[in-house]
């Protein structure tokens, strides 16, 4: 069995090598480009959303360079999340792909993980497999960690470009961690690295709060690199979602970590009370978390047509209003130019200049 599974920002780097050393025939696809957007623009439904088309485009090119499983994480609520794998497979099987097709049907059950992983590899006892899948989480999250000292640094550097070298250098140590003892030594590395970069210590640069759906918010390609954008006006970015947090909320591999979801929930009562599928809730919650903590505004980046967000961001711009607090809101689909995208935020960072400049009061 050759297995792929689609990209999700970093998370093919968290579980690659540590499932090949055990026995999993890993395929992952190639890094998202135009041809693998156009590949599932092609061949997806046109009301699809853009995390389905991308997902579609990552699997026929895996499949195209030898790939014979398929492996895709599950969901469920309001979101068309849930019918993802089954939509795909059955579009794959259209084209005329033999594979093996296996979702991930309830991401909220720890022993379904763990049996998944126990099928997919030469694991036979429960331990290994809890193991096994524990050290995938935790490299996860120093992924992030090495992320949001990125998006620290990144607006601060003296010579343009150094935390960019940095942040690819740690991806690949920790990609090399392939154990627990050597996760845990070379996490305070990258932070040493990271110190390490010449940086003006009299800027204080505006901040910028990213939130939205989560597959936009954390893969580069489906945003247009939004984050690294910014970094290069000097803005400091503030994610709001995190993969690791995601993953820690229905795992706990990270116990005193608080629940993010239950924390924006309570964040966000009195403007949206229940769940509206998605990321809507940690996008509202946030949205308020960040006006309380003075971050200047906030980014709310969706696909297109996706309906959790478009809750979302009714009630966002409502407490835009209500709060005098500048929101952003972008939606990207195979349309969006990036030369609108540039422009839109450069006029969005003038403003938040200009408002601090004025004195506005961010609380």
């Amino acid at each position: 069995m050759r297995l792929t599974v689609p990209h999700m920002g970093l998370l093919s780097t968290a579980y690659t090598r540590v499932l090949r050393q055990q026995g999993v025939d890993m395929q992952p696809p190639p890094a998202a480009t135009v041809k693998t957007l156009n590949l599932g623009v092609k061949h997806s439904p046109e009301f699809a959303c853009l995390p389905f088309k991308i997902n579609l485009g990552n699997m026929i090119e895996a499949l195209d360079n030898g790939a014979n499983a398929i492996l895709m994480p599950g969901g469920y609520g309001p979101c068309r999340f849930g019918y993802y794998g089954i939509i795909q497979e059955q579009i794959l099987r259209e084209l005329g792909y033999q594979f093996r097709m296996s979702t991930t049907d309830n991401p909220d059950r720890l022993s379904d993980m763990i049996d998944t992983i126990r099928e997919i590899s030469r694991i036979r006892n429960r331990f290994d497999g809890y193991r096994v899948f524990f050290l995938i989480l935790m490299r996860m999250a120093a992924l992030d960690r090495a992320t949001a000292l990125y998006h620290y640094y990144k607006p601060r550097e003296i010579n343009r470009g150094d935390t960019d070298l940095i942040l690819k250098e740690a991806i690949r140590m920790i990609d090399l961690a392939d154990s627990y003892t050597r996760l845990f030594r070379t996490v305070p590395e990258i932070k040493r690295m990271f110190r390490a970069i010449p940086i003006d210590k009299t800027l204080n640069p505006v901040t910028v709060g990213v939130l939205g759906e989560i597959f936009v918010v954390i893969e580069p390609f489906a945003n247009l690199d939004v984050e690294k954008k910014l970094g290069e006006m000097r803005v400091e970015v503030r994610r709001g979602v995190w993969l690791s947090d995601w993953l820690n909320d229905r795992f706990r591999f990270r116990p005193f970590r608080r629940n993010q979801t239950r924390y924006a929930k309570k964040l966000a009562r009195g403007y949206l009370n229940y769940p509206a599928g998605g990321e809507s809730m940690e996008t509202v919650g946030k949205t308020l978390l960040f006006q309380k903590k003075g971050v200047d505004g906030v980014l709310h980046i969706m696909p297109f047509t996706c309906m959790p967000e478009l809750v979302a961001s009714t009630i966002v711009t409502r407490i835009s209003k209500d709060r005098d607090y500048p929101v952003l809101s972008l939606t990207f689909d195979e349309h969006v130019s990036e030369a609108n995208i540039i422009t839109r935020l450069e006029a969005f960072v003038d403003l938040l200049e200009r408002r601090r400049d004025e004195g506005i009061s961010r609380h």
